[in-house]
């Protein structure tokens, strides 16, 4: 139940959570057309960079194939002395005499070629000794064979661990070793255009790298691991992330006989600024909503919380006074008529309230007659069913007792048990009725000194259903639930019905446990009564006749607890 503050508060919550959520879905929209224009974005701009890379190669590839010819005749013109100089002097001194004289016609191989080193390889591809920077190098990139032609082989790759670009030619000298040439391209041929495509700069890239390897870049010193190279790149591969894209694509710079050399071209491209500005776009947006929202809700619900406000106010008047104030001036016209239309029809129940409140008096006047007459009744039917009840158990004096102190530990144990007043009340007033079916049980069966037959027992029985004949009418039924339930045991072996558990009563379960109590505690003519010492242990353990088994274990409990009150209470009755 809301108040006209509280509802203008609700409707104006509710309002900016519907605008808030609208720009929410229009932020993701956002973010969305974001990431498929940072798609085609960064693969346009790829493209380019794609093309420019591969006319780099292809003016490298080029500048070094017009001197392959150059190349051949270098190498060969001094071959033989080569051979016999590493055959005769063998080790390190001889190829440094082969550098020294290769060294000094090394203009014959070409301009581009800046340097040259000699080194023995076995098939493997180890290097077994070494002039220049070789000296350093264990193992080259690659194993050497017997090229398939008769061809000078030659393979165009970088140094072991470096970005530096060389060619390889080698000659077998004997069974597992080649004589191997490494012929040094001048740097200046492609690091300059390497490092001038690295700087360049198209839409959004932040970084151009090109990778010999997974950690060796041509495009500046030093190494840098890429896990993703590291990994194999076989195609384009496009990593995407929140704001950024990365593309990776290998291109092959050299290939000879199955030896491979590959360049991998890295490109990522940022637009962090991008969703700084749509995230500056979408606070301004939200800020303009939730004002508007917050301004044009307050300017409709002002006038509606104001008409609601003067209708509490004339409301909480009619609960005070009873009488409606007159009509103000309302900002709705709604709510105008339909003030109105109350203050008629208050007008109209003001005079029907003072007529039913004449009839009123007269009702309860006469409810209150009938009321005392059914007490009376009631009581008159309560006291001639006790003496029925006494009637039916045998005309002395102790059945009266009997009867009473049923009666009275009966209500007893319903208040120990926490049962609701009207109950216990009715406990107190019909537990006494629990055998007045009796009645109808023939005198010579209900005063039998000796042991009923099978069919005398059968007969005794019947008091329970009996008992219908009497209180089977309205205000009786719990008199009726005792007299008809009280034999019923809780273990279903009682009768008549041979109910079980919380199928019988509690009420009957209480009167049963009091008129066993009772009966084996009380004086006959054909026994003794027990102490309350013996009738407990037999109510809690049996005797082959009584069985706790009998009783709601619940009752037995409470009973157990509270024996020594029951006991001081059965006395004093």
């Amino acid at each position: 139940m809301y108040d006209s503050k509280k509802l203008k508060k609700v409707v104006m919550y509710r309002n900016l959570t519907v605008a808030l959520i609208t720009t929410i879905v229009i932020g993701v929209i956002f973010l969305m057309w974001l990431n498929v224009f940072i798609t085609k974005d960064s693969e346009k701009n790829f493209e380019i960079i794609d093309s420019a890379f591969q006319n780099i190669l292809s003016a490298l590839k080029e500048s070094l194939t017009l001197q392959t010819s150059n190349v051949d005749k270098f190498l060969l013109n001094n071959l033989q002395l080569a051979k016999s100089l590493v055959l005769n002097l063998g080790g390190y001194d001889a190829l440094k005499s082969i550098e020294k004289i290769y060294e000094s016609s090394l203009e014959d191989a070409g301009e581009v070629f800046v340097d040259i080193d000699v080194a023995l390889v076995d098939l493997n591809g180890k290097v077994l000794s070494s002039t220049g920077y070789h000296s350093n190098v264990s193992e080259l990139r690659f194993k050497p064979s017997e090229p398939s032609d008769q061809q000078t082989p030659k393979f165009l790759t970088f140094l072991p661990n470096e970005n530096r670009l060389v060619i390889y030619s080698w000659f077998r000298i004997s069974n597992n070793e080649f004589l191997t040439f490494i012929l040094y391209p001048d740097p200046r041929l492609y690091v300059n255009l390497i490092k001038g495509l690295a700087t360049l700069k198209i839409g959004n890239t932040k970084e151009i790298a090109i990778y010999v390897d997974s950690e060796n870049r041509l495009d500046i010193s030093g190494k840098v691991l890429d896990s993703v190279i590291d990994a194999g790149i076989k195609d384009k591969i496009i990593v995407r992330r929140i704001t950024s894209t990365t593309l990776y694509k290998p291109y092959t710079l050299s290939t000879y006989e199955g030896l491979t050399t590959n360049l991998y071209l890295k490109v990522t491209f940022d637009y962090m600024n991008y969703v700084y500005i749509i995230a500056l776009i979408i606070v301004l947006f939200i800020l303009i909503v939730l004002i508007f929202t917050y301004l044009s809700t307050r300017s409709a619900i002002t006038p509606f919380a104001s008409d609601m406000t003067k209708l509490g106010i004339a409301v909480r008047e009619v609960g005070n006074s009873g009488i409606l104030p007159p009509a103000g001036t309302f900002n709705l016209r709604d709510t105008q008529e339909f003030y109105e239309t109350l203050s008629a029809i208050m007008q109209e129940l003001s005079a029907t309230l003072e007529e039913l409140e004449a009839t009123n008096e007269e009702l309860e006047k006469a409810y209150n007659e009938v009321s005392a007459k059914s007490k009376e009744f009631r009581r008159l039917l309560l006291n001639m069913s006790e003496r029925l009840a006494m009637i039916a158990e045998g005309y002395d004096e102790e059945t009266g007792h009997h009867i009473y102190r049923v009666k009275i530990l009966s209500r007893f144990l319903g208040e120990k048990l926490q049962l609701d007043d009207e109950r216990i009340e009715e406990l107190g007033m019909f537990a006494s009725l629990h055998d007045i079916g009796k009645i109808f049980i023939p005198h010579e069966i209900l005063k039998k000194p000796s042991r009923l037959t099978p069919e005398e027992w059968e007969i005794m029985k019947q008091h329970t259903i009996l008992s219908k004949r009497i209180l089977d009418v309205p205000g009786f039924e719990t008199a009726l639930n005792i007299a008809l339930y009280h034999h019923e045991n809780y273990d279903g072996t009682g009768y008549p019905f041979g109910l079980k558990g919380e199928e019988i009563p509690i009420v009957a379960h209480i009167v049963k446990l009091v008129d066993v109590y009772d009966a084996l505690r009380s004086e006959r003519p054909y026994k003794k009564g027990l102490s309350h010492e013996e009738t407990l242990r037999i109510i809690l353990e049996g005797d082959g006749r009584t069985s706790p088994s009998h009783f709601s274990p619940k009752l037995l409990e409470v009973f157990e607890t509270h024996n020594n009150e029951i006991d001081e209470l059965w006395r004093s009755i």
